[in-house]
């Protein structure tokens, strides 16, 4: 039997039933020769890249096997976690040991979720917050619907006296600080000097740390309250 020559770019065109593709298997082996060496090159970088905590530090505490959500919208993906000092040190495969270890296997693992509304003012009673901490809360906001405290310093010098287990916000409530300057008659426009007295509590809860201004337009006594 006569073998065919292979194939070039004369003769395939000039006779495409008289050749063989014999070059394609030799064609493969060049690109894999040509692949190898980038390939190779790319895995060095890249472990040059990956940063020596990952491998030979210890940390406090390592999560392992989780699948991670990171809130970035990205799609969740599987990888450890070190804390160290109370911070995310390391995210990936790590190998590095740690005084805890907590295995995630089967189990989410993402950032503490933010309770934007709360009516937890009197969180520094109760500084462990565990009802928070169980659902993966790890921040709060305070002062909703128009209720809070009108002294934001002293809520937070609790915060921290007490050492509450969460991050802690508040919002200062309308209603409170309408409250406070208009005693209890509500239902009528603020005088001049109730106005001023509402902007200067508003505006010391703010230098105090206060993120904003809630509202609660169907509670006495901001349910009176005209836009004007």
């Amino acid at each position: 039997m006569q073998l065919l020559p292979p194939c070039s770019s004369y003769n395939r065109l000039a006779s495409p039933g008289k050749c063989t593709l014999l070059w394609r298997s030799d064609s493969l082996l060049a690109i894999k020769g040509t692949m190898k060496r980038p390939f190779v090159l790319l895995l060095a970088l890249f472990a040059a890249l990956v940063p020596p905590s990952l491998h030979s530090q210890t940390y406090d505490v390592i999560i392992r096997h989780g699948r991670v959500v990171d809130g970035s919208g990205n799609p969740a993906f599987f990888a450890d976690v070190a804390v160290k000092d109370g911070r995310i040190a390391a995210i990936g495969r790590i190998t590095g040991e740690a005084k805890t270890e907590v295995d995630a296997r089967g189990l989410i693992v993402a950032p503490g979720f933010i309770d934007v509304h709360t009516h937890a003012d009197d969180v520094a009673d109760m500084p462990r917050a565990e009802n928070f901490v169980r659902m993966g809360v790890t921040t709060i906001v305070a002062g909703n619907c128009g209720g809070s405290t009108l002294d934001v310093a002293k809520l937070f010098h609790a915060v921290e006296q007490t050492n509450v287990a969460v991050n802690v916000a508040t919002l200062v409530g309308h209603n409170s600080v309408r409250e406070k300057a208009m005693g209890g008659s509500f239902d009528r426009p603020p005088s001049a000097q109730e106005l001023a007295q509402m902007k200067a509590l508003v505006e010391q809860a703010m230098k105090d740390g206060a993120v904003g201004l809630s509202t609660g337009l169907i509670y006495q006594p901001g349910v009176f309250a005209k836009t004007d």
